[in-house]
């Protein structure tokens, strides 16, 4: 092989080694968002509005618990998703 060969090559894999450094840094660089669930509660006797985190069976329309306001009757109304800022 001639000298131009090998300069060629020699800056070929410096190329790609830079290259593979520079997409691990990104991949390392960027996170998924993390997301917490939470549910509105409202009272069904006085509207006083509650926002809890959500509990795995919980649904739109479920009663839960009582009021703590009036001791009335409290019904899920919204679940929504909420991005977490680190």
């Amino acid at each position: 092989m001639d000298s131009y060969t090998e300069i060629f090559l020699l800056v070929l894999l410096v190329l790609l080694v830079l290259y593979m450094i520079y997409e691990s840094y990104l991949k390392r660089r960027k996170k998924e968002p993390t997301y917490v669930t939470r549910e509105v509660l409202m009272c069904l006797n006085c509207k006083y509005v509650v926002e809890k985190d959500f509990e795995p069976g919980d649904f739109i329309g479920l009663i839960r618990e009582s009021c703590p306001r009036c001791g009335g009757k409290m019904k899920i109304k919204g679940i929504y998703s909420v991005e977490v800022r680190i």
